[in-house]
């Protein structure tokens, strides 16, 4: 490459890398050029991992670093630790010309991204990440994208990503997200939003149409309600509201809305009883899975004992308890309450794992095909 980079050297450093290490690459960063020759600093790609390769603490600060660095050419590659000022285009154009199809950045600073045209898959965690830069006139075929535990504000632009699958924004800082963004992705699936600031969901009168989605967190926000008249998720399995604000649900109007839905998360919520009453009861007759907090309403018992009587053959009620009946049934009421709630939370726990699952699998087939690589993040 014309860095005058001793060939000796090299070798010395892959023949001094664990023998638990599968292959070894040096990866070769030139980060100043000063008059006196080229500053070199180089790093070990260990494939620990099949078809993976991991870069620890690299370091890339201005485009002249990319263009001088040589990239392993693999299908999947991760940064872990280490700096990147700018994941510009040019760094993109670096990845392209290895082959490199998904990207993985844990604990690296990246402060802010331009979206890469050429990339699949692209994770970037806890990176300090603030801006991102799409450009309306590109094409994007990125399908997977989680941007989670970073510092992002905005998702303006991201209706340019037509061909997402996944999006991932979890602990962020966004505030305010338009459901019309997520309208030109047909078959977007999973739309995780939980951990933000989030206080509306826009303001257009349009109908939201989904066809896809399967998942929808939206999880420890600041929401006071839900235009559920405005969503349409005919394939809606997983929806979580919990940690919000909301004081009142329309759980007729929500199973109406996505007749699909198996697992309902609303706990954290301080719904009032009138809500409260019509959730439990709608659910349990849907056979929702659902979590909602136990509020001081005098409905609780009225529910229970219409669950429990609707499981009874032929409506058969026990007979009345002599001396302290009333207080005996009360109790037995309340254990029966609880004992659901128990159940019902495994059963979501369940759910949630089977739905991960399918999720690691369909990343699983994108990437490895028949050689099924691990996936070390």
């Amino acid at each position: 490459m014309g860095l005058g980079v001793d060939r000796g050297l090299v070798a010395g450093l892959c023949a001094g890398i664990s023998r638990q290490v599968s292959k070894c690459m040096i990866v070769i960063f030139a980060l100043d050029l000063p008059v006196d020759g080229a500053v070199v600093r180089q790093y070990t790609c260990d494939s620990y991992f099949q078809s993976w390769c991991q870069l620890h603490n690299a370091t890339v600060h201005m485009d002249t670093d990319v263009q001088a660095s040589v990239f392993p050419r693999v299908r999947q590659l991760g940064f872990i630790y280490g700096s990147i000022g700018n994941f510009t285009h040019t760094f993109n154009n670096q990845l392209f010309k290895a082959g490199v199809l998904r990207v993985f950045a844990r604990g690296t600073r990246v402060t802010t991204l331009t979206m890469p045209s050429t990339i699949e898959q692209l994770y970037l965690r806890d990176n300090g990440l603030r801006t991102v830069e799409i450009d309306p006139r590109t094409r994007y075929i990125v399908r997977y994208l989680r941007l989670q535990m970073n510092k992002l504000r905005s998702i303006a632009h991201f209706e340019h990503l037509t061909q997402l699958h996944e999006l991932n924004l979890c602990d962020n800082l966004i505030e305010d997200v338009p459901l019309d963004t997520f309208a030109t992705m047909p078959a977007l699936r999973q739309l995780i939003l939980c951990g933000n600031h989030i206080k509306a969901l826009g303001t257009t009168p349009t109908v939201i149409q989904l066809p896809a989605l399967t998942h929808l967190d939206l999880g420890g926000n600041f929401l006071a309600s839900l235009p559920l008249e405005r969503w349409q998720l005919p394939q809606l399995i997983n929806l979580s509201v919990r940690d919000n604000l909301l004081t009142t649900l329309d759980s007729g109007l929500l199973v109406r809305r996505f007749p699909l839905l198996r697992i309902l998360d609303a706990s954290a919520n301080a719904l009032d009883c009138h809500s409260y009453h019509q959730a439990l009861q709608t659910f349990v007759n849907r056979s929702v899975v659902h979590l909602i907090d136990r509020r001081m309403c005098s409905v609780d018992d009225a529910i229970v004992l219409e669950a429990e009587e609707m499981r009874r053959p032929n409506g058969i009620k026990p007979a009345a308890a002599e001396g302290n009946g009333p207080l005996e049934v009360r109790h037995l009421k309340e254990r029966i309450f609880l004992q659901q709630r128990t159940i019902q939370q495994q059963r979501m726990e369940i759910e949630q794992l089977r739905a991960n699952l399918t999720t690691l699998m369909e990343q699983f087939d994108l990437v490895a095909g028949p050689a099924r690589a691990l996936d070390p993040f």
